[in-house]
């Protein structure tokens, strides 16, 4: 509970604000409830009052009203009232794509999976593995950047974000300095997204008002099912602003029509048996008023945040051959635009041209023979490294094929056959296990120098080789050159899967059409 609340006016460097504190203590001065569970394990009286002490500033700077917390004060203000795209919005502007620590997300339709990945020392965005991430929900992201100037920000050091609904930042504490960090945040707002984090902003809720309408009429109906009739189409999920917290949850109030019952979990059923009891007709705006907060301890003193009941559910349906998806209380549609985008994907791999020349491939020969013809012409200077494995501590009976074929700038080069698309996916996966084995082992590198000088015809190479450029030669089954249009649909999607994977290890990707010579 909140006790000692107190609110005042206060002028920061000009900025009119309020200023609110209180503190959240067990109720009546009982012990925190942990102590009871160790009285009884040790035997010992164990007497300790939590008392976690809140403060929140709200400010007006530029006729923008901005949120400060201070200790416990971000549960001062509720879900309803602060920009839930504001801390994304930043992140996605000002961290360094190559230094991003942290991703939150979730798919639409995966019955509230929601997913955060955690790369302390940080890595590139595509190390998150974002290739399909048109149907990811973002809604948070963290990491440093380097751009960013703040009062305190030295430049050599760059500033760690971690934006979300919120925007967790080191601010000035000196009244004009705060003001004037403010500011900045403000102007990067203003900027152009960072184009490898652009993927985040690809699902918005959608703002046709009939097609809104009709999703809702179908939610209400779906209120009315019981949970086994519900089935896939009705989850219970977390909201995304309570993801982080979750694992601390004790105990839940449900608070629907103006009733509150505590819960000690949020599944489908329970709250479809509350909506049960509500007339029909009024079940989602029921949802949409009432509210679900999380606490940290069984008598529901300690409360770790809530939001309103909606955003507990997940919906998905459709229509007209459209999918739709409810999250966090919004609609949205999924895998719209989904072929355009890999299109373009692709399209941007195809771009990428080198001056290495593979040659045409005769009719009757196998990948073998067309390897080894093109290692024995002088003029192409290849190198054949087909079948030849390279061993390491992982690899240790047959190793792996680090490539087909080794450039003239020690490009590791990938050739197929395909007739389908299994081929492909393979070739692709064979490429990202020959760079992790590279890059992840001493013995790999070592023992990878020593066939390419054994089979290299005088060509050795450096001490400190590691692979930068990955080039796919890729026969299709006609011969045709390779597009958006005649790769198949299946290796599109593992060929930018792969092709991001290999981006985020700083590897540059180039896709070949080898084409059949002529008889």
């Amino acid at each position: 509970m909140l006790e000692d609340f107190d609110v005042d006016d206060v002028t920061v460097a000009g900025s009119p604000g309020l200023w609110v504190e209180g503190s959240f203590r067990t109720t009546d001065g009982d012990s925190a409830e942990w102590c009871l569970a160790a009285s009884r394990t040790t035997g010992r009286p164990v007497h300790f009052v939590d008392s976690r002490s809140a403060g929140l500033l709200l400010l007006i700077v530029d006729k923008r009203t901005y949120a400060i917390g201070y200790g416990q004060g971000h549960r001062l203000l509720s879900g309803d009232q602060k920009d839930r795209r504001f801390g994304l919005e930043f992140a996605m502007r000002a961290l360094d794509p190559k230094q991003v620590s942290k991703l939150m997300r979730r798919r639409p339709g995966a019955r509230g999976r929601t997913e955060v990945t955690r790369m302390p020392s940080g890595s590139s965005i595509w190390a998150f593995d974002v290739s399909d991430a048109y149907a990811d929900l973002v809604g948070g992201a963290g990491g440093k950047s380097e751009s960013l100037q703040l009062t305190h920000t030295r430049p050599d050091r760059p500033v760690p974000i971690d934006g979300g609904i919120g925007l967790r930042i080191r601010l000035a504490t000196d009244p004009a300095e705060l003001v004037s960090d403010i500011r900045t945040i403000a102007q990067v707002l203003d900027r152009a997204r960072v184009t490898d984090l652009e993927f985040a902003d690809r699902m918005r809720p959608l703002q046709d008002i009939d097609t809104v309408t009709r999703l809702d009429k179908d939610l209400e109906l779906m209120l009315g099912n019981k949970a086994d009739e519900a089935g896939h189409r009705l989850s219970s999920v977390v909201p995304m602003e309570l993801a982080d917290a979750i694992d601390d949850v004790r105990a839940y109030k449900v608070r629907l029509n103006g009733v509150s019952r505590r819960e000690s979990e949020v599944t489908v059923a329970n709250l479809l048996n509350r909506a049960h009891i509500l007339r029909a007709g009024t079940r989602l705006q029921s949802f949409r008023d009432g509210r679900i907060s999380a606490y940290a301890d069984d008598d529901c003193d300690h409360l770790l945040g809530g939001t309103k009941a909606i955003e507990w559910l997940e919906a998905i349906t459709n229509f007209d051959d459209r999918h739709f998806a409810l999250v966090d209380g919004h609609w949205y549609e999924i895998d719209a635009d989904y072929q355009e985008r890999l299109r373009q994907a692709v399209n941007e791999l195809l771009k990428i041209r080198s001056d290495i020349v593979l040659p045409d491939w005769r009719v009757d020969q196998s990948e073998r023979d067309y390897n080894e013809a093109a290692a024995f012409d002088p003029d192409l200077h290849l190198i054949c490294l087909d079948r030849k494995g390279v061993q390491d501590e992982f690899h240790t009976r047959w190793g792996f094929e680090a490539c087909d074929l080794l450039g003239p700038g020690n490009e590791l080069i990938h050739v197929k056959k395909a007739t389908g698309s299994s081929p492909l996916s393979h070739l692709f996966m064979q490429a990202c296990v020959a760079i992790q084995g590279l890059e992840g082992s001493v013995q790999a590198r070592s023992r990878f120098r020593e066939i390419v000088r054994k089979h290299g015809r005088g060509r050795e190479l450096p001490p400190d080789f590691k692979p930068a450029k990955i080039i796919f030669g890729i026969l299709l089954k006609a011969g045709e050159e390779i597009t958006p249009r005649t790769l198949f649909p299946f290796s599109q999607v593992a060929l930018v899967q792969a092709a991001r994977l290999l981006q985020s290890a700083r590897i540059e990707v180039e896709v070949r059409s080898i084409h059949l010579a002529e008889t």
